[in-house]
Parts: C-alpha cells; sequence; structure tokens
C-alpha cells in the first residue's frame, strides 16, 4: 500500500493537465463553433447568451479543477510539518472559493428565470453567466460533484487516501469481473473476451480470472462447432435468391463473434467474392438493356431497368452513366404511358365500355394533371359520362 504513495502525485499531475488541455480545447471548439454558427433572422443574440455562458463556466469550472488537483498533488509530495499544514490550510481555502463561485452561478440562474428577460437590453450580467440552461444543465451538476469529491478527498490523510484507493479498485476488480460473467451468461463471446481481457490487464490476480477464460474457450468452441453448419446452410439460401447484404452481415457477425474460425472467414471471403460478381454482371447486363431500349424508344423498360440499376448497384460506374440520363427517361416513359392510356380510352369508347374508359381517364387526370391529353379529357369527360348514363338507360330498357 505504501508503494502507490510515490506514485500518485503523478497521476494527479497527469489529471490536472488533462483537465487545463481540456478546458482550452473546449474553449477553442465553442469559440469557434460560435462564430461559424448562422444567424437566423428570428433568433436575437441574447438568445445564444445562454449556451455562451455555459461554455464559459465549464472552461473556467475544468481549469479550476485542473489547479486544485495540481494542488493535492503538490501538497501530498510535502512532508508532514507546519509546511504541510499551511499548504492544506491553503487548499481548503481555495476549495472554498471555487465552490462558492459555482454556487453563486446557480443561484443567479434560478434568480434570472424567476426574473426573466424581456429581450437584449434587459439582459444583465447574471443573465448572461446563468443563463437559462447553464443553473439546469447536467455538466453544472457534474462540475459541483467533482468538487465535493475533491474537498472529500483534500480532507482525508495520507493513509485515508491510500485506503479510498484501495477500496475504489476493489470496486473496479469486481465491476469487470461481474461484467464478463454476464456476458459469458447471454454467450457474447466477443464482448466477454474484451471484458476479460480488461479484467487481465488490470488484475492479473483475479481470484476467478482463470475459470472463466476457461469457460470462454470452451463455450466459444461448442457454440462454433454448431453454428457454422447452420450458417452455411443459412448464407446457401440467401445468395441463392441473391439476398447478398444480409448473407455478408450474418457472415460478418459469425467471423466478428469468432475471428480465429477459419472456414468462418472463408465463408465470408466468398460471400463476398460473388457479391461482387453478382453485382459486376448484373449492373452490366442492365445497362445493356437500358441501352437497347432506349434504341428501341421502349422508354417504359428502360425506366424499369434503370431503377433496377439503381438500386443493386448504386455506385457503380454503369450507374453513374445512367443517372445522368435518367431525367430524360422518366419524362419519355411517362409520355410513352399517357399515350397508352389515351388509346386504351379511345378503345373502350369505341367498344362502348364507357365507365371502363372514364375510370382510365380520371386515373389519368390525377397523375398527369398539366400533360396535353389531360386538356383533352377534361372536355371529354362529360360527354363520356353522358354516353355512359344513356347506355346504361338503354341497356336497362332492354
Amino acid at each position: 500500500m505504501r508503494a502507490m504513495k510515490p506514485a500518485l502525485p503523478g497521476m494527479l499531475r497527469v489529471i490536472a493537465i488533462l483537465l487545463w488541455i481540456g478546458g482550452v480545447v473546449l474553449g477553442m471548439l465553442d469559440a469557434y463553433g460560435a462564430a461559424r454558427a448562422p444567424v437566423l433572422p428570428e433568433e436575437s443574440l441574447a438568445s445564444r447568451l445562454p449556451a455562451v455562458a455555459e461554455a464559459v463556466a465549464m472552461v473556467l469550472g475544468l481549469v479550476g479543477l485542473g489547479a486544485v488537483t495540481y494542488s493535492i498533488a503538490e501538497m501530498i509530495e510535502i512532508e508532514p510539518g507546519i509546511e504541510s499544514k499551511q499548504a492544506l490550510s491553503e487548499l481548503r481555502h481555495s476549495m472554498q472559493r471555487l465552490e462558492s463561485a459555482v454556487q453563486r452561478l446557480s443561484d443567479q440562474q434560478r434568480e434570472a428565470s424567476a426574473r426573466g428577460a424581456g429581450n437584449f437590453g434587459e439582459v444583465g450580467v447574471a443573465d448572461t453567466v446563468a443563463g437559462a440552461s447553464l443553473g439546469t444543465s447536467e455538466s453544472m451538476h457534474q462540475v459541483m460533484a467533482l468538487l465535493q469529491e475533491i474537498r472529500e478527498l483534500s480532507l482525508l490523510s495520507d493513509s485515508q487516501r491510500q485506503e479510498r484507493l484501495a477500496d475504489a479498485q476493489q470496486h473496479r476488480e469486481k465491476f469487470l469481473a461481474t461484467e464478463a460473467q454476464r456476458l459469458l451468461e447471454l454467450k457474447e463471446w466477443t464482448a466477454a473476451q474484451n471484458a476479460l481481457s480488461s479484467l487481465e490487464r488490470e488484475y492479473p490476480k483475479s481470484p476467478n480470472l482463470e475459470k472463466m477464460k476457461s469457460r470462454l474457450k470452451t463455450g466459444r468452441q461448442e457454440a462454433q462447432t454448431g453454428a457454422i453448419a447452420q450458417l452455411r446452410e443459412r448464407v446457401e439460401d440467401l445468395m441463392a435468391v441473391w439476398a447478398w447484404d444480409q448473407a455478408y452481415a450474418e457472415t460478418a457477425r459469425f467471423v466478428e463473434n469468432f475471428p480465429d474460425h477459419a472456414e468462418g472467414r472463408d465463408l465470408l471471403r466468398r460471400v463476398m467474392s460473388e457479391r461482387d460478381s453478382y453485382v459486376e454482371s448484373t449492373a452490366n447486363r442492365l445497362y445493356e438493356e437500358i441501352k437497347t431500349d432506349i434504341d428501341r424508344r421502349m422508354w417504359r423498360r428502360a425506366m424499369g431497368s434503370a431503377v433496377k440499376l439503381l438500386e443493386c448497384a448504386p455506385g457503380h460506374r454503369r450507374s453513374v452513366a445512367i443517372r445522368g440520363q435518367l431525367k430524360t427517361i422518366r419524362e419519355n416513359a411517362e409520355i410513352e404511358e399517357r399515350q397508352e392510356q389515351e388509346r386504351r380510352i379511345q378503345d373502350l369508347i369505341r367498344g362502348k365500355q364507357f365507365f371502363e374508359a372514364i375510370d382510365l381517364a380520371e386515373d389519368l387526370l390525377q397523375r398527369f394533371p398539366n400533360s396535353p391529353q389531360a386538356e383533352t379529357l377534361k372536355n371529354l369527360l362529360p360527354k363520356m359520362r353522358e354516353l355512359a348514363m344513356g347506355n346504361e338507360a338503354e341497356a336497362q330498357a332492354s
């Protein structure tokens, strides 16, 4: 336990330096974000002050925590005596001043929330420093908790600090062991291995470490023996219906859980290779079909193939080439569809199937309201309804 004492000040100094660096980096990022953020017309400058105040308070809090932590490190190295007592007294006074400043920010926020600020001219210093989001934010509560914990640590003796550190280490070891045990029960082999690696790295003499490692190895072997056969059958079925994404996802998940399984890695490579081959051949085939349909002015077929191509291989070079022609293909496909529907309506009218012709005409008007065919049908529909009613009356009379 005594061996920890020389290392403790160094650890505290490192923590203090990280807190200082974090405060400076946060300040720079917040300043950059505020400078680059666009100001909307309906947004006033006063509405941004709470967020700015919160950022400033967080930076000051981190820097203050760093100073206090560094002071604790310096105090620990001082031999007991008058100088140690004086340093401890100064540290306590600094802690009290810092905690009081943070508490004042919270009090000012509550007052500002109760009072409210009608406009920018009414926003005072208290409102600027303690905006509505500052005192209620989770970050402010975290700063207060850290201050309280550091103050408690500063009041402890060296032996009490060592005991507290030992308790923290015991809790950490127990947490890692419990988490590893939980993951083993769930058969989450990769996550369990990561937890056991952390436990072994930090606490190599943990009582149940070797037992859990053995359980992990045995469980993994038993699981992969039955899983690979099921996976192979499942992947074959998926590849048969060209469900490449799902086949890849399930195989990749197996390889993640069993990274040393050679057959699993081979199956994953096969899925990737066959998927790439399928995408390449399908993209080339659809591209040639689109070109042929365009040459024959079969625009709707070309459009259908273009949609399939973009869904099958959105990033393929063939998709890139077709995407530039997609607007023209779509426009011509719509023209072709309107003309064909117009011919069907005419055939239905000649066959005196007026109600079917009316349904098709209304469908065309709804889908293509600005088309030339729509203009013609708007004038023709009343006559079609009249003929339909007359035809129905004749049928009933007969």
